[in-house]
Protein backbone atom coordinates (compact mmCIF):
# COMPACT_ATOMS: atom_id res chain seq x y z
CA UNK A 1 0.00 0.00 0.00
CA UNK A 2 2.88 2.37 0.84
CA UNK A 3 4.34 1.77 -2.62
CA UNK A 4 1.05 2.79 -4.27
CA UNK A 5 0.91 5.96 -2.19
CA UNK A 6 4.51 6.80 -3.05
CA UNK A 7 3.85 6.10 -6.73
CA UNK A 8 0.83 8.43 -6.74
CA UNK A 9 2.92 11.18 -5.11
CA UNK A 10 5.67 10.81 -7.69
CA UNK A 11 3.15 10.80 -10.54
CA UNK A 12 1.71 14.06 -9.17
CA UNK A 13 5.22 15.55 -9.09
CA UNK A 14 5.77 14.48 -12.69
CA UNK A 15 2.45 16.00 -13.77
CA UNK A 16 3.21 19.27 -11.95
CA UNK A 17 6.71 19.44 -13.47
CA UNK A 18 5.30 18.84 -16.97
CA UNK A 19 2.72 21.61 -16.43
CA UNK A 20 5.17 24.16 -14.99
CA UNK A 21 8.00 23.47 -17.44
CA UNK A 22 5.55 23.44 -20.35
CA UNK A 23 4.26 26.87 -19.29
CA UNK A 24 7.79 28.28 -18.82
CA UNK A 25 9.10 26.93 -22.14
CA UNK A 26 5.98 28.18 -23.92
CA UNK A 27 6.75 31.73 -22.83
CA UNK A 28 10.36 31.72 -24.08
CA UNK A 29 10.64 34.33 -26.86
CA UNK A 30 11.64 33.15 -30.32
CA UNK A 31 11.69 36.71 -31.62
CA UNK A 32 12.61 39.28 -28.95
CA UNK A 33 11.75 42.33 -31.07
CA UNK A 34 8.07 41.50 -31.50
CA UNK A 35 7.97 38.97 -28.64
CA UNK A 36 6.97 35.84 -30.48
CA UNK A 37 6.69 33.12 -27.80
CA UNK A 38 7.81 29.58 -28.47
CA UNK A 39 4.24 28.31 -28.04
CA UNK A 40 3.13 30.17 -31.17
CA UNK A 41 6.06 28.86 -33.21
CA UNK A 42 6.28 25.27 -31.97
CA UNK A 43 2.99 23.83 -33.37
CA UNK A 44 3.65 25.32 -36.81
CA UNK A 45 7.17 23.90 -36.81
CA UNK A 46 5.97 20.38 -35.94
CA UNK A 47 3.13 20.39 -38.47
CA UNK A 48 5.42 21.75 -41.19
CA UNK A 49 7.87 18.92 -40.47
CA UNK A 50 5.17 16.27 -40.77
CA UNK A 51 2.73 17.48 -43.45
CA UNK A 52 4.10 18.40 -46.89
CA UNK A 53 2.84 21.64 -48.44
CA UNK A 54 2.90 20.02 -51.88
CA UNK A 55 2.80 16.44 -53.11
CA UNK A 56 3.60 15.13 -56.57
CA UNK A 57 1.46 12.50 -58.25
CA UNK A 58 1.57 11.36 -61.89
CA UNK A 59 3.78 14.29 -62.84
CA UNK A 60 1.43 16.87 -61.31
CA UNK A 61 1.82 18.91 -58.10
CA UNK A 62 -1.01 19.26 -55.56
CA UNK A 63 -1.25 21.68 -52.65
CA UNK A 64 -2.09 20.37 -49.19
CA UNK A 65 -4.41 22.54 -47.09
CA UNK A 66 -5.03 21.94 -43.39
CA UNK A 67 -8.51 22.81 -42.14
CA UNK A 68 -9.91 23.65 -38.71
CA UNK A 69 -13.34 22.26 -37.85
CA UNK A 70 -13.57 23.48 -34.27
CA UNK A 71 -13.59 27.26 -33.57
CA UNK A 72 -11.75 26.55 -30.29
CA UNK A 73 -9.11 24.38 -31.97
CA UNK A 74 -6.52 27.15 -31.67
CA UNK A 75 -6.68 27.07 -27.88
CA UNK A 76 -6.58 23.27 -27.88
CA UNK A 77 -3.48 23.33 -30.12
CA UNK A 78 -1.69 25.67 -27.70
CA UNK A 79 -2.50 23.40 -24.74
CA UNK A 80 -1.32 20.27 -26.58
CA UNK A 81 1.86 22.00 -27.74
CA UNK A 82 2.60 23.17 -24.20
CA UNK A 83 2.08 19.59 -22.99
CA UNK A 84 4.60 18.22 -25.51
CA UNK A 85 7.10 20.94 -24.56
CA UNK A 86 6.52 20.06 -20.91
CA UNK A 87 7.14 16.33 -21.49
CA UNK A 88 10.36 17.03 -23.41
CA UNK A 89 11.60 19.59 -20.90
CA UNK A 90 10.64 17.53 -17.85
CA UNK A 91 12.24 14.31 -19.12
CA UNK A 92 15.19 14.61 -16.64
CA UNK A 93 12.72 15.06 -13.75
CA UNK A 94 10.65 12.09 -14.96
CA UNK A 95 13.82 9.96 -15.08
CA UNK A 96 14.78 11.15 -11.58
CA UNK A 97 11.37 10.30 -10.11
CA UNK A 98 11.43 6.82 -11.67
CA UNK A 99 14.98 6.23 -10.38
CA UNK A 100 14.12 7.34 -6.84
CA UNK A 101 11.04 5.11 -6.82
CA UNK A 102 12.99 1.94 -7.64
CA UNK A 103 16.20 2.92 -5.80
CA UNK A 104 15.39 1.15 -2.48
CA UNK A 105 15.24 -2.20 -4.30
CA UNK A 106 18.69 -1.79 -5.89
CA UNK A 107 22.17 -2.83 -4.74
CA UNK A 108 24.82 -0.06 -4.48
CA UNK A 109 26.49 -1.17 -7.73
CA UNK A 110 23.11 -1.15 -9.51
CA UNK A 111 22.33 2.34 -8.22
CA UNK A 112 25.58 3.67 -9.64
CA UNK A 113 24.95 2.05 -13.02
CA UNK A 114 21.35 3.21 -13.16
CA UNK A 115 22.36 6.83 -12.61
CA UNK A 116 24.50 6.59 -15.73
CA UNK A 117 21.72 4.89 -17.65
CA UNK A 118 19.28 7.65 -16.70
CA UNK A 119 21.17 10.08 -18.95
CA UNK A 120 21.12 7.53 -21.78
CA UNK A 121 17.39 6.98 -21.21
CA UNK A 122 16.67 10.70 -21.63
CA UNK A 123 18.74 10.77 -24.82
CA UNK A 124 16.95 7.72 -26.24
CA UNK A 125 13.53 9.21 -25.48
CA UNK A 126 14.40 12.48 -27.22
CA UNK A 127 15.90 10.54 -30.14
CA UNK A 128 12.66 8.58 -30.50
CA UNK A 129 10.64 11.82 -30.59
CA UNK A 130 12.95 13.25 -33.27
CA UNK A 131 12.76 10.07 -35.39
CA UNK A 132 8.97 10.12 -35.17
CA UNK A 133 8.67 13.77 -36.22
CA UNK A 134 11.48 13.86 -38.78
CA UNK A 135 11.25 10.41 -40.37
CA UNK A 136 8.23 8.26 -39.56
CA UNK A 137 5.31 10.68 -39.70
CA UNK A 138 6.40 12.66 -42.79
CA UNK A 139 6.58 9.38 -44.76
CA UNK A 140 3.28 8.17 -43.29
CA UNK A 141 1.31 11.34 -44.02
CA UNK A 142 2.78 11.77 -47.49
CA UNK A 143 1.70 8.24 -48.38
CA UNK A 144 -1.77 8.92 -46.94
CA UNK A 145 -2.17 12.05 -49.05
CA UNK A 146 -1.05 10.28 -52.24
CA UNK A 147 -3.46 7.43 -51.46
CA UNK A 148 -6.35 9.92 -51.11
CA UNK A 149 -5.38 11.36 -54.51
CA UNK A 150 -5.49 7.93 -56.10
CA UNK A 151 -8.81 6.97 -54.50
CA UNK A 152 -10.83 10.17 -54.03
CA UNK A 153 -9.73 12.15 -57.06
CA UNK A 154 -7.06 14.41 -58.43
CA UNK A 155 -8.14 17.83 -57.18
CA UNK A 156 -5.67 20.65 -57.39
CA UNK A 157 -6.21 21.50 -53.71
CA UNK A 158 -6.36 18.82 -51.01
CA UNK A 159 -8.17 19.51 -47.72
CA UNK A 160 -6.31 17.21 -45.36
CA UNK A 161 -7.61 16.47 -41.86
CA UNK A 162 -8.45 18.70 -38.92
CA UNK A 163 -5.37 20.48 -37.60
CA UNK A 164 -6.33 19.78 -33.97
CA UNK A 165 -6.67 16.03 -34.55
CA UNK A 166 -3.45 16.06 -36.55
CA UNK A 167 -1.46 17.58 -33.69
CA UNK A 168 -2.95 15.09 -31.22
CA UNK A 169 -1.84 12.23 -33.48
CA UNK A 170 1.65 13.70 -33.82
CA UNK A 171 2.07 14.11 -30.05
CA UNK A 172 0.84 10.58 -29.25
CA UNK A 173 3.06 8.95 -31.87
CA UNK A 174 6.08 11.05 -30.86
CA UNK A 175 5.76 10.16 -27.17
CA UNK A 176 5.03 6.48 -27.96
CA UNK A 177 8.12 6.29 -30.18
CA UNK A 178 10.21 7.98 -27.49
CA UNK A 179 9.06 5.41 -24.92
CA UNK A 180 9.66 2.55 -27.36
CA UNK A 181 13.25 3.70 -27.83
CA UNK A 182 13.86 2.91 -24.14
CA UNK A 183 13.57 -0.83 -24.86
CA UNK A 184 17.22 -1.32 -25.98
CA UNK A 185 18.45 0.24 -22.73
CA UNK A 186 16.12 -1.99 -20.70
CA UNK A 187 17.39 -5.05 -22.60
CA UNK A 188 21.00 -3.98 -21.93
CA UNK A 189 20.37 -3.60 -18.19
CA UNK A 190 18.47 -6.89 -17.87
CA UNK A 191 21.10 -8.87 -19.82
CA UNK A 192 23.90 -7.28 -17.77
CA UNK A 193 22.13 -8.19 -14.54
CA UNK A 194 21.50 -11.73 -15.76
CA UNK A 195 17.71 -11.39 -15.75
CA UNK A 196 17.64 -12.04 -19.51
CA UNK A 197 19.86 -14.50 -21.36
CA UNK A 198 21.91 -12.94 -24.16
CA UNK A 199 21.29 -16.07 -26.27
CA UNK A 200 17.67 -14.93 -26.64
CA UNK A 201 18.94 -12.26 -29.03
CA UNK A 202 21.29 -14.43 -31.12
CA UNK A 203 21.06 -16.89 -34.00
CA UNK A 204 17.59 -18.01 -35.01
CA UNK A 205 16.02 -16.01 -32.17
CA UNK A 206 16.79 -12.82 -34.09
CA UNK A 207 13.74 -13.47 -36.28
CA UNK A 208 11.53 -13.30 -33.18
CA UNK A 209 13.19 -10.03 -32.14
CA UNK A 210 12.49 -8.63 -35.61
CA UNK A 211 8.90 -9.90 -35.55
CA UNK A 212 8.15 -8.28 -32.17
CA UNK A 213 9.93 -5.09 -33.28
CA UNK A 214 7.76 -4.91 -36.40
CA UNK A 215 4.63 -5.39 -34.28
CA UNK A 216 5.69 -2.46 -32.11
CA UNK A 217 6.48 -0.42 -35.23
CA UNK A 218 3.05 -1.22 -36.67
CA UNK A 219 1.34 -0.23 -33.41
CA UNK A 220 3.15 3.12 -33.27
CA UNK A 221 3.15 4.12 -36.94
CA UNK A 222 -0.11 5.32 -38.56
CA UNK A 223 1.24 4.51 -42.01
CA UNK A 224 -0.88 1.81 -43.72
CA UNK A 225 1.82 1.24 -46.35
CA UNK A 226 4.11 -0.40 -43.79
CA UNK A 227 6.99 2.02 -44.44
CA UNK A 228 6.66 3.57 -40.99
CA UNK A 229 6.52 0.11 -39.45
CA UNK A 230 9.72 -0.89 -41.27
CA UNK A 231 11.55 2.29 -40.20
CA UNK A 232 10.58 2.06 -36.51
CA UNK A 233 10.73 -1.75 -36.37
CA UNK A 234 14.09 -1.90 -38.16
CA UNK A 235 15.71 0.69 -35.88
CA UNK A 236 14.10 -0.96 -32.87
CA UNK A 237 15.34 -4.48 -33.71
CA UNK A 238 18.84 -3.25 -34.59
CA UNK A 239 19.13 -1.29 -31.34
CA UNK A 240 17.96 -4.26 -29.24
CA UNK A 241 20.37 -6.71 -30.91
CA UNK A 242 23.31 -4.29 -30.53
CA UNK A 243 22.46 -3.55 -26.89
CA UNK A 244 22.22 -7.29 -26.11
CA UNK A 245 25.66 -7.87 -27.71
CA UNK A 246 27.22 -4.99 -25.76
CA UNK A 247 25.71 -6.32 -22.52
CA UNK A 248 27.02 -9.81 -23.31
CA UNK A 249 30.54 -8.42 -23.86
CA UNK A 250 30.41 -6.55 -20.58
CA UNK A 251 29.36 -9.71 -18.74
CA UNK A 252 32.16 -11.71 -20.33
CA UNK A 253 34.74 -9.06 -19.40
CA UNK A 254 33.49 -9.03 -15.82
CA UNK A 255 33.99 -12.81 -15.60
CA UNK A 256 37.63 -12.70 -16.80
Amino acid sequence: MDHIVELSIRLKRILISITVIGFVLSAIPVDTQTYTPLISYFPNYIINQVVPHTVYWKGESYQVQLIQYNPFAGFSILIKSAFLLGVLGASPIIAKEIYEYIEPALYPSEKKALKKFSIVAIGLFLLGVIVAIKVVMPVAFKFTIITSLAVVGENRLIAFTDVGQLLTTIILIAIATGIAFEAPLIVYILVTLGVLNENWFKGENIKYVIFVSMLIGAAISPDPSGIGMLVIGGLFALAIIISAKLASRKKNKAKT
